[in-house]
This record gives C-alpha cells, structure tokens and sequence, in this order.
C-alpha cells in the first residue's frame, strides 16, 4: 500500500471515467481509473461526512450558507501546486472499491485496484473540498448527472451570498 503526496484530476473522454493521478511518498506515479458509478457512490458518502465536520452551532437554516462559505475559502487556496506528471512508467488500475475512515480534521480514503494493490489518499478538510470541486467540474464537462451535487459546491460563491450569515 503506497501513500499519497499529491494528487491530480482529469477526465479523459475515450474512456469516459475520471483518471485520479497519484504522486507517492517515493516519486511512484499510479492512474486511478474511477468510473461513473464509483464517483457517485463516493460523492454520496463523501458530501454528507463533509457536512458533519462543520461543528459550530448555527441556526437553522445556515448550514447551507457555511457550508458555501468553506467551500469558497478552500477553492482561494487551490491550484498553488504542480499537478501530477504522469509517464510510460507509470502503474494504473480500475478503482474497485473505497474505504473512508470516518470524517474529522483529516479524512484518509483508501483506493482498491488490480489484484489486490490499493493507493492510501489522506486529505484536509479543505483538499477534500477541492478534490470535490473538481470532481464536480469534471463531471459537468463530461455531461454526467449532476443531481448528488450540493449547491454549494456547483456554486460555492453564490450560495453563501444568497444566505448570508453574520
């Protein structure tokens, strides 16, 4: 089991997947094929653990407002770092499963593929919100259903402004 330093997304259209590029600790570049089914199942699993992890009290009503307002923050860091490079070396595989530990400062997902290997991603709370920003830009592109996806990921600035909290 490799852990991972960086990642990258992309989609490619003659496979009509999303390839997650890995980067590990060791230089080790790994594909990640993730198909239309695997990323509305992480999706589903992933928005609402994300939505747990917003611990403050707030009103009823506000959840959607400080959800988009994390949402926006962690986009204003994203795309500081090179993105993953991959080469003819490099290893890739079908995603046949994920395991998520359970939400918190940080949340580790656990990449099955091929016989029996698997590639260890842990993210921050606000990687996890860019990975899912991109993931939702992606889909879009690749014209998938859009209908698991929050409003304030598809639109992060607006939702927060229309539900302004003080």
């Amino acid at each position: 089991m490799a852990e991972i330093r960086k990642v990258s997304l992309l989609y490619a259209i003659a496979e009509d997947r999303l390839a997650l590029d890995t980067e590990d600790l060791a230089g080790g570049i790994t594909r990640l094929w993730l198909t239309q089914r695997l990323c509305r199942a992480l999706v589903t699993a992933l928005v609402p653990m994300l939505q747990q992890v917003v611990t403050l009290k707030l009103p009823a009503g506000a959840e959607t407002a400080a959800q988009s307002w994390e949402q926006a923050a962690a986009m204003a860091d994203f795309g500081k770092t090179p993105g993953v490079q991959p080469g003819p070396d490099m290893t890739a595989g079908l995603v046949t499963a994920v395991h998520i530990s359970p939400p918190g400062e940080q949340m580790t997902l656990t990449f099955d593929f091929g016989d029996g290997e698997s590639r260890i991603v842990t993210l921050s709370v606000a990687a996890l919100r860019q990975t899912l920003s991109v993931m939702h830009r992606l889909q879009a592109e690749a014209g998938w259903p859009l209908d698991i996806w929050p409003a304030w990921i598809a639109d992060p600035a607006a939702t927060a402004v229309s539900g302004g909290v003080n």
